[in-house]
């Protein structure tokens, strides 16, 4: 295990702007959690319901097969394999197909539209029970959609007012969710205000942020569930850090309950690239689309914006010599792994 401890977690009279930022994210989800949670377990209630899900599979597999001139312009060659399989009464196809149709923006908005009125479900093909109880439960989960936080402060395919761009960054989708990006904010955020200064911080956490809903929907597009989550902000963070180069930076790490093989070490700095910032691109390029939950493309986005970051503030004299003579002794300086 090795994971970078750069200068440590600062308090709040040596990194104001980033305890400020954890204390409104933090803010934000203990006073949106009691509808998060209610609206939650609605939706799981609609979801956990096998009927409903097949039945979603097999009304977006007749969408996608009955105009495959026009569908295969929207929606990859999988989907449409999955919607024939489907059709034909593959079980696993239809709930498969299902899920994934729920993420697909285009499709969720026509049907909640269809649903409305009765001319519209005649318009739905398939078992006319079945199709009264699915629109019954996509216009439920309209109702749950309009109340849950991540929907009205998160960023989708019919929801993309301007304010969004910025309030989706403070929006997370649960606790563990919150719970990490707040880990790496107060650690990368932390080391960033010590090194370039509070201003530094708030600007690249909301460009970054910018720059990475921008880069999900140009690569990614959205889609009818929400795109939440500081991850883009902190993954700006990461590589304005790795933008130090050559410099040399204290990682944490333990191998073996020997001497040498656990402490601290000094790494240059553009390490930060291959240990957080490649996977993203990697997840990226190798995601299935329709089944992916992490929004890699936003994290890649919030990096260039990291980066470009780093041209413009210039790092505070003394800093790195600071943090070094913090972090000195036996500890840092017996490592065998040093670059």
């Amino acid at each position: 295990m090795i994971f970078p401890l750069l200068r440590g977690l600062l308090w709040f009279h040596r990194a104001p702007a980033v305890w400020l930022m954890v204390a409104l994210n933090v803010g934000i989800f203990a006073w949106t959690y009691p509808a998060y949670r209610a609206a939650d377990l609605a939706m799981e209630t609609i979801l956990d319901d096998d009927s409903f899900v097949e039945t979603n599979g097999l009304v977006f597999a007749s969408r996608l097969l009955h105009k495959p001139k026009i569908q295969a312009e929207r929606y990859p060659s999988s989907l449409r394999v999955l919607a024939a399989r489907s059709v034909e009464g593959d079980t696993d196809a239809k709930a498969l197909l299902g899920h994934m149709a729920l993420r697909q923006g285009q499709f969720m908005a026509e049907m909640k539209t269809l649903v409305k009125t009765d001319e519209g479900l005649g318009r739905i093909r398939g078992d006319a029970v079945q199709i009264e109880k699915w629109s019954e439960s996509v216009a439920r989960l309209g109702v749950i959609q309009s109340v849950h936080p991540s929907f009205r402060l998160g960023l989708s395919f019919d929801q993309t007012e301007l304010w969004r761009f910025f309030t989706y960054q403070i929006a997370h989708s649960g606790l563990i969710h919150l719970f990490w990006n707040m880990i790496f904010l107060l650690l990368f955020g932390t080391f960033v205000e010590h090194t370039r200064g509070s201003l530094a911080v708030l600007l690249t956490m909301w460009f970054g942020g910018l720059g990475g809903a921008l880069a999900f929907i140009g690569l990614s597009g959205l889609s009818a569930s929400p795109l939440v989550g500081a991850s883009a902000a902190v993954s700006a963070l990461i590589a304005l850090s790795a933008s130090h180069g050559h410099r040399r930076l204290p990682f944490v790490f333990w191998l073996l309950p020997m001497k040498g093989y656990y402490g601290v070490t000094w790494l240059p700095a553009w390490i930060l690239v291959p240990a957080f910032l490649l996977p993203d691109l990697a997840g990226w390029i190798s995601a299935q689309p329709g089944l992916g939950a992490v929004a890699y493309t936003a994290h890649v986005g919030g990096a260039v914006i990291g980066l470009l970051m780093g041209t413009l503030f210039p790092e505070r004299a003394g800093t790195f010599e600071e943090m070094a003579q913090g972090l000195t002794g036996t500890a840092a300086s017996s490592s065998k792994f040093s670059i």
